[in-house]
């Protein structure tokens, strides 16, 4: 069998072979960006963005405010234009003929309701007027206008969306979406799937708290189904990260910030293009050193860099690479037990345990010599010797040409590469190893596609292809005793073709699009040692079965009224992840533990959703309400208690009934006046389990039922931004762990009502140049506030400083 980078070869020399044949038929697009009172915007990006998602270009404007885009392969593009400070102008179809030259002017507002291109929804480009599915977006100068680090703090107002973090920065943060559990939100970067093979459930949960906001153009999130689009992990929504292309001039920025927890963050920015933007890269470092985090206890550092490159050597070809590279270290806190006199069933209001108990718990104290008072459970306490190592490198190349100008192809090969150490020793209270105690947990996952994308006629659009994907987990358990370590190796093959058809009718009014894809898996001999005490003995392991997933939408958008309805209809799914069904952990004297389940199914749903967008106020509001429903027709969950378990395991991966998830989705932007932006969502989710987990309790875990956030942007002049962020939640249950009775019982937490300010000043220094300051505080108002038990920061001010070049 030839290596996997031999098999990109043929559709590389393909792509190459068909590139530069066609040069000469390029075509141009020229013109202005002016602002409202027609003066001149310079160093404005214009970007152009092929129907087919094959190439996309920006240039930027100079100092009389022109641009021109040149060697323009014939087709159908997007084109948009931003500017610091303004609205983007909205994206503009534009139909581009063989050696035509288009004239295209932008005129930007001060400010706007953003309406950008979204490509996540349907793979390929659409404009807001064409979208058939929920999709939110939250646009990259956004995100450093609020200095954002994390992708959870994006991502809190997004509706639909419950985004955690287990305690202070670099914590445990996941995201889940209409109710659904972590897992089932696949996470994107440019389109490429990210997920850690070693994780738990084989997503990208474990990574989260590590990715950094380092250059990012945009985030889109797509709600509902998108597994027959992007595969396994798809079956709530799909995350997308969009890294900045570069291009235009050389320009960035480098940051600076500080305060409270201890909290430094730098980062540094450079982006430019080479040869009239043939060549076009950026580079990004970020740095973020919390050295006290929540309660001092929680120290956490990550070192994050991002670059990419894009060759565009003709309008018919080009070729796109990005790395990500992250190395980030943690202390990790035990987690929250249950303490106090409580009923033998039902729900248990949350009350902490006071401080002062908890530190003398840490201290050394028993629990038996403990005051509870009334409390009912102990937060999450300090370990002093339990850290986790974390580093991850995902890496992706794409080759994109045009041999027709309906037709365009795309080969693409992607990498990401984790490796996880958890690290914990003698000292702590409660249950300690005897001596130090290392887990590894190393995971690969080897991407490769080819694509075609048609487009027949001016009204429809058709792309297939082709998905080879390798995966393997494998973990290492190092005890005090040399004689108890162990390891388990296991590698995945997966083969998937899938398809999509878009049809535009009525002059564009009636968008139609329909998806399938069909998955096939190969799996490889685990591997155990040590081999004379080997769990799983005398079994087979088969593969998941196949899976196949489809996807409808439509939408129909009244121009005279500004309304637009839609509505989504999709089956999801899930393949178990290989922990899920190989699983262990090796204590000495009590031999293997056993948590997975090598029978696993996968999961499945369906999806159903409907909506409406309104457009009012000649472009300054933007409401919208959509209905979803999920139906978890079989899930992976956890067991804490098994019996008669055919593996002999006393806690482990089960397959249950699953559940169902219904609720409503409603968001507004509005622009009241012309320097203040506002953007309100509120989301009611009902999520109840089929098979309870813990106890005779139906209401799904960590999932409130009321979701609200409000945030503002007031651009009090061309200098001074003010900025607010509210966010509240109702209450919700979640499971603390019973060591004496190694059982979960349920508690109810108060949920979140957090506010954040802050005010940025932007002082020009030229036509390029420019410094930024900004102070913001967060939890103004100091809420006690536990996530599952873990207490998350108090009141904390950072304040920083940017320079723009």
């Amino acid at each position: 069998m030839f290596p996997l980078r031999y098999k990109l070869i043929a559709p590389v020399l393909f792509l190459l072979t068909g590139g530069f044949a066609y040069g000469q038929n390029s075509g141009s697009v020229t013109g202005t960006a002016r602002d409202p009172q027609q003066a001149v915007i310079p160093s404005a990006r214009v970007t152009l963005i092929a129907r087919d998602n094959t190439a996309t270009l920006t240039v930027a404007t100079d100092k009389e405010g022109r641009y021109r885009a040149g060697q323009i392969a014939p087709g159908a593009y997007l084109v948009e234009a931003t500017a610091e400070g303004f609205a983007a102008s909205g994206a503009q179809a534009v139909q581009i003929e063989k050696g035509a030259q288009v004239t295209l002017d932008f005129v930007l507002q001060v400010a706007g309701i953003d309406t950008a291109v979204v490509v996540t929804a349907a793979t390929t480009p659409q404009t807001f007027d064409e979208l058939s599915k929920a999709v939110s977006v939250v646009d990259g100068q956004t995100i450093d206008l609020r200095s954002e680090s994390s992708i959870g703090d994006a991502l809190g107002d997004v509706p639909g969306l419950r985004v955690q973090t287990l305690g202070g920065p670099g914590q445990l943060t996941s995201i889940k979406t209409r109710g659904l559990p972590d897992q089932d939100t696949a996470v994107l970067i440019d389109g490429f799937r990210l997920r850690d093979t070693t994780a738990p459930q084989g997503d990208a949960t474990s990574l989260l708290a590590d990715l950094a906001m380092t250059d990012v153009e945009q985030v889109e999130v797509l709600r509902g189904a998108g597994s027959s689009l992007y595969g396994t992990n798809a079956i709530g929504g799909v995350v997308n990260v969009i890294t900045a292309e570069g291009g235009g001039p050389t320009h960035g920025s480098i940051l600076a910030e500080g305060g409270s927890l201890g909290t430094f963050r730098g980062r540094g920015v450079v982006s430019g293009g080479l040869k009239n933007d043939q060549w076009r890269y950026t580079l990004g470092l970020a740095e973020l050193d919390v050295t006290n985090g929540v309660g001092g206890e929680e120290p956490a550092r990550n070192t994050s860099a991002q670059g990419r490159v894009d060759y565009v050597p003709s309008s018919k070809f080009g070729i796109f690479t990005r790395i990500l590279a992250t190395d980030a270290f943690t202390m990790l806190l035990s987690d929250p037990q249950v303490v106090g006199n409580l009923p033998p069933t039902g729900i248990i209001n949350a009350v902490p345990l006071a401080a002062s108990e908890v530190k003398q718990y840490e201290n050394g104290a028993s629990l038996s010599q403990l005051d509870p008072g009334a409390a009912t459970y102990m937060p999450a306490f300090s370990n002093p010797d339990s850290t986790l190592a974390d580093r991850f490198l995902t890496g992706a190349i794409s080759l994109s040409a045009h041999p027709l100008e309906s037709l365009g192809i795309t080969a693409s090969y992607s990498d990401l590469t984790t490796r996880r150490r958890y690290g914990d020793g003698p000292a702590g209270a409660g249950y300690q190893p005897s001596g130090n105690s290392l887990s590894y947990y190393d995971g690969g996952t080897h991407t490769a596609n080819a694509r075609v994308d048609y487009r027949l006629g001016a009204y429809n659009a058709i792309d297939a292809g082709y998905e080879f994907e390798l995966e393997s987990f494998g973990n290492s358990f190092l005890q005090p005793d040399p004689a108890d370590n162990s390891n388990a190796e296991v590698r995945q093959r997966s083969n998937a073709v899938y398809a999509q058809d878009q049809v535009s009718l009525l002059g564009g009014r009636l968008q139609l699009a329909v998806s399938g894809r069909a998955q096939f898996f190969a799996l490889d001999q685990p591997m155990f040692t040590p081999a004379s005490s080997a769990p799983y003995s005398g079994m087979a392991f088969p593969a998941p079965p196949a899976a196949q997933t489809g996807d409808g939408s439509i939408a129909y958008f009244f121009h005279s009224t500004g309304t637009k309805i839609r509505s989504h209809v999709g089956r999801g799914y899930r393949a178990p992840s290989l922990y899920e069904r190989f699983g262990t952990s090796y204590y000495g004297g009590f031999g293997y533990t056993i948590y997975g389940n090598p029978q696993l199914e996968p999961e499945h749903s369906l999806t159903a959703d409907g909506g409406i967008d309104q457009m009012l106020w000649n472009g300054r509001a933007r409401l919208s309400a959509t209905y979803f429903y999920t139906d978890l027709q079989q899930v992976i969950s956890f067991a804490s208690v098994l019996s008669d378990d055919a593996l002999g395991r006393y806690m482990g991966y089960i397959n249950t009934n699953g559940g169902l998830a219904r609720g409503v989705e409603t968001s507004a932007a509005l622009m009241p006046t012309r320097s203040l932006t506002l953007n309100a969502a509120y989301t009611y989710t009902n999520a109840r389990e089929r098979t309870p987990i813990v106890e005779d309790i139906l209401r799904t875990f960590e999932i409130p039922d009321h979701q609200f956030s409000l945030a503002g942007v007031e651009r009090v002049s061309a200098r001074l931004t003010l900025l607010f962020d509210l966010r509240a939640s109702s209450n919700y249950l979640a499971p603390i762990y019973d060591p004496v009775n190694f059982v979960d019982r349920a508690y109810l937490f108060t949920g979140v009502r957090r506010v954040q300010v802050e005010a940025s000043y932007r002082l020009p220094l030229d036509d390029r140049h420019a410094i930024r300051f900004y102070a913001k505080g967060d939890n103004i108002f100091n809420q006690a506030y536990y996530e599952n038990g873990f207490l998350t920061p108090g009141a904390t001010v950072l304040g920083g400083m940017q320079y723009e070049f």
